[in-house]
């Protein structure tokens, strides 16, 4: 039967679930979620206008995108069987969830869809002037930006004929939507499709309750999610287990501030301060001996992960004044252990709507731990010529870091990692858009 959009007269409608019964569903379902982070239309219509007038759609679907081009997280959308849908959210609150690791999401890309609106809240929630001021005109020099981007590396390419090709048109609109998005205010609207079982969005609600109560993201986003998930799952979201749950993660979270205030005391002791873009971990000489040789010294090929032993070696990096559209990126190696050393965060009304009204270039201080099996595939993956520049300075160093440590040279220890600059890449999704021409 066909997949079901499941929503609650009681609940907002932007919130709800999509529920798959048979193996073709689930497989519609994954396709689906993939289909929708690149297009503006909202789940519903997508799968109306693809899916229910293409029976195969779904399968076809995957047998390109994981069977040809490899995509491994899209496999991931498939098993749970139902799927919990946020459309039209702000940016800001998307991040804040999607820091959970047992989260498998998928979100609309600023890449590919071009963000024109933002979040305007309830008028009783008071919200400043300022807010819509800044968020208006945030927006509108993005839209400016993106324009004068695109004119400008349109002029790089002096065959008029290559210009009128829709790749190169793709790959140019992709480019300037790179090149401009930290202009975009946190208020930004988002649509993401989300998975996971029910222990973790048992456990993640209550979290959230409490490190973001009161606010306006746990009254418009969490409460009715909690409340959608009581209505449906009522023995798993039971009132007493909720509230134990909430209960505990107040005394550890209470716990926590206390430790980070005792810090503010002796700021030279504090784990959190960070000052330089680099390594916080060494590794003996007995474990350097003993596993680096599986790393370079075995033959792999391309886009698969060197042998389990290199997970023995680990490596944490600090890098100060990340911006956010950048951290974001980071944040979809659900491997990592991501800790945010420094994100100014709100205390009332007023300083929430300053930072969802603050742009996506905002900084933030991070340290990301990962054992050498996981920075090697982030490293190899996102270094590639059709990534965003940001990241892909991001990982270059990242890997040259690692590289110095291990006192290895990178093209080995990294072999299909991409090091060459911006400037000598140029245009750098042209030739995936080529190929994707090709094939249609």
């Amino acid at each position: 039967m066909p997949l079901q959009f499941i929503r609650s007269g009681t609940h907002p409608s932007n919130i709800f679930f999509i529920n798959a019964e048979s193996l073709q569903d689930k497989i519609d379902l994954g396709a689906l979620l993939s289909r929708y982070s690149r297009s503006h239309k909202d789940a519903e219509t997508l799968y109306k206008e693809e899916f229910l007038t293409n029976s195969n759609r779904g399968a076809e679907f995957y047998a390109k995108v994981f069977g040809q081009y490899g995509d491994d997280s899209i496999s991931e959308l498939v098993p749970h069987g139902f799927a919990v849908c946020l459309e039209n959210i702000p940016i800001l609150w998307s991040t804040y969830l999607l820091h959970f690791r047992t989260l498998s999401a998928i979100e609309k890309s600023t890449r590919y869809v071009k963000a024109f609106e933002y979040y305007k809240p309830d008028p009783k929630y008071n919200a400043p002037n300022l807010y819509d001021t800044l968020c208006k005109k945030r927006i509108d020099d993005y839209t400016k930006e993106h324009d004068r981007a695109y004119r400008r590396l349109a002029l790089k390419i002096n065959d008029p004929l290559e210009l009128e090709k829709p790749a190169t048109k793709r790959a140019l609109n992709a480019r300037a939507l790179d090149e401009t998005r930290h202009y975009l205010p946190l208020s930004t609207l988002t649509s993401l499709g989300i998975m996971a079982n029910l222990r973790s969005w048992l456990n993640i609600l209550a979290k959230e309750k409490v490190r973001n109560n009161p606010s306006v993201y746990v009254q418009e986003l969490i409460n009715p999610l909690l409340e959608l998930f009581k209505k449906y799952f009522p023995t798993i979201f039971s009132q007493y287990k909720f509230d134990y749950l909430r209960d505990a993660e107040q005394v550890a979270f209470s716990s926590k501030l206390q430790l980070e205030n005792s810090f503010k005391e002796t700021p030279s002791s504090d784990p959190n301060n960070l000052d330089e873009f680099g390594l916080r971990s060494d590794l003996s000489l007995d474990t350097k001996l003993n596993y680096i040789p599986y790393a370079y010294e075995t033959e792999r090929v391309k886009k698969t992960k060197p042998l389990r032993e290199t997970e023995m070696l680990d490596f944490s990096i600090a890098i100060p004044e990340l911006d956010l559209a950048t951290f974001r990126d980071v944040q979809r190696h659900r491997y990592f252990t991501i800790q945010i050393n420094r994100w100014d965060s709100y205390q009332s009304k007023d300083e929430e709507f300053i930072l969802l009204s603050s742009p996506l270039s905002t900084a933030i201080d991070v340290t990301i731990k990962g054992n050498l099996r996981q920075w090697t595939h982030a490293i190899e993956l996102r270094t590639q010529e059709q990534g965003h520049p940001q990241y892909r300075q991001v990982f270059q160093k990242c890997g040259m870091l690692i590289a110095k440590q291990l006192e290895i040279n990178k093209e080995e220890l990294f072999p299909y990692a991409d090091w060459r600059s911006d400037k000598e890449i140029g245009l750098g999704r042209l030739k995936s858009e080529n190929k994707r021409e090709e094939e249609y």
